[in-house]
């Protein structure tokens, strides 16, 4: 008997483990033709893939590209809420990027805007160790970035513009968000099971 209950308990055990490690992350938009529109007023064009968007050339500090994902993201369903510094802090922002060849690391920056196109929060991170492995690439709000308004309801715009200058190789591929998985019935139904083994086992005790 105590076998059966070891196993029961196994059995909850990966069950819990597989529903907590469902949606770990929230893809928020791919780059890929068809689900990213580059304006066409922007002041280099990367390439457009079913891989993302790649820039492979010589970037000049403040050289940038905007465009819309396909519909607005509401990140308050995720976390996303303004902390004591007046920042989207709550879950981790990044990028999923890989460089295939670049001069030296370039840091760049990332502004989210709402549907009416009212900035929300710009963001900074860096190419610093990236590979050709596409990598989630954590995005570091800036202080007072977020002042104007824009409602992260709504994160719909996005610009993306290099800080420095140089030769590099990079592959965009889409924009998420660590987010907090809420309970699924898997989970509950693996918590119920495991404390059922548990007042079995304590009442045969």
């Amino acid at each position: 008997m105590k076998t059966k209950n070891l196993g029961i308990a196994l059995v909850a055990t990966v069950m819990l483990m597989i529903a907590n490690t469902n949606s770990a992350t929230l893809d928020i938009g791919m780059f890929s033709t068809g689900n990213f529109i580059v304006d066409g007023g922007s002041t280099y064009q990367p390439t457009q893939s079913t891989f993302g968007l790649t820039t492979n050339t010589t970037v000049g500090a403040g050289d940038n590209f905007y465009g819309s994902f396909s519909t607005p993201t509401d990140l308050t369903n995720y976390g996303f809420v303004l902390d004591a510094n007046n920042m989207y802090t709550n879950n981790q922002l990044g990028l999923e990027m890989s460089v295939t060849s670049q001069a030296a690391p370039f840091f760049f920056t990332v502004t989210l805007f709402d549907s009416a196109f009212t900035q929300i929060q710009t963001y900074t991170a860096n190419t610093s160790g990236l590979t050709s492995t596409p990598t989630f690439v954590a995005l570091t709000p800036q202080v007072g970035s977020n002042d104007v308004g824009g409602l992260i309801t709504q994160v719909q715009y996005l610009s993306f513009g290099w800080d420095g200058a140089g030769a590099v190789n990079t592959t965009l591929s889409k924009l998420q968000a660590n987010v907090i998985p809420e309970p699924s019935s898997a989970s509950l139904f693996a918590l119920g099971v495991a404390g059922l083994v548990a007042l079995r086992a304590r009442r045969k005790s």
